[in-house]
């Protein structure tokens, strides 16, 4: 038999759902990944990320944008 208990989180609106995002915002630059934000409060990879584009976020690209060693070729 299934549980009836929903894993869910509740729908936040208005000003609590701007200052979460600001929150997400503040996390995501001090280097948490979108998936991380995700799994420690337990809304959806998508959902998430929606909050953080409202809050004006700049995503990082793919991977992580973390910066390659650069050989004296390419200099």
């Amino acid at each position: 038999m299934k549980s009836t208990k929903s894993t869910r989180q509740p729908r936040k609106r208005g000003g609590e759902r701007k200052a979460f995002g600001e929150r997400l915002r503040a996390e995501y630059y001090a280097g948490s990944s979108i998936r991380n934000l995700a799994d420690r409060t337990g809304y959806a990879y998508g959902t998430v990320r929606k909050l953080l584009l409202e809050a004006g976020t700049k995503l990082r690209k793919r991977g992580g944008g973390r910066p390659r060693p650069v050989s004296g070729q390419d200099r």
